[in-house]
């Protein structure tokens, strides 16, 4: 019996190793379409993103809710921020965001129960690190979002970049602290 155990244990830390490898790839992959900033193709790729998703980790309707409900504030803050920094997204719906930052927020949320859960496991240790990524990866992944996607940022660039690194802070931080264990541990 013991074999058999081990060998089953085994199996399903492989299983879930392809699932988070499959979690990450697939929020790229979809990033890298969404920055291209074709509403349409972004709007597919998120779509097929969401339906591997539900296959392999089997979201329930709840924790879908809280996923939407948190792309929805990101993308309303980005679009808020872009309004007061002079950001002209390509394909704009204005004075929202493009769909295609829409699709980018919703892909970024299959990630926080799976391939970004150990961020939330230690409360004093996230937010050292979610204030690190802030002020240095989230500035980066807007530089090349807004260069690949030929949008324009038109003033104040340091600006535009410490509003969105406070804003990630911001919501990643307020999802550790609102959203129950039961939730991000699946």
């Amino acid at each position: 019996m013991a074999i058999r155990d081990l060998c089953f244990n085994l199996y399903k830390k492989i299983s879930l190793n392809k699932s988070l490898l499959f979690n990450v790839i697939g929020f790229q992959l979809v990033w890298f379409i969404c920055v291209q900033g074709n509403n349409y193709v972004a709007v597919i790729a998120a779509i097929i993103l969401f339906i591997f998703h539900q296959f392999l980790f089997k979201e329930s309707f709840k924790t879908w809710g809280i996923l939407i409900l948190f792309s929805l504030l990101g993308y309303l803050g980005d679009s808020l921020i872009a309004i007061i920094w002079d950001v002209e997204y390509r394909d704009n719906l204005y004075p929202l965001g493009p769909l295609w930052l829409l699709s980018l927020w919703l892909a970024f949320s299959t990630t926080l129960n799976h391939s970004m859960k150990w961020l939330f496991s230690r409360h004093t240790f996230s937010i050292i690190i979610i204030l690190v990524a802030a002020l240095s990866i989230v500035p980066l992944s807007y530089l090349a979002g807004i260069t690949l996607s030929a949008s324009i940022l038109n003033n104040e660039p340091i600006l535009f970049f410490l509003s969105e690194s406070l804003w990630w802070a911001i919501l990643l931080l307020s999802y550790q602290r609102l959203i129950p264990l039961s939730v991000i541990k699946g």
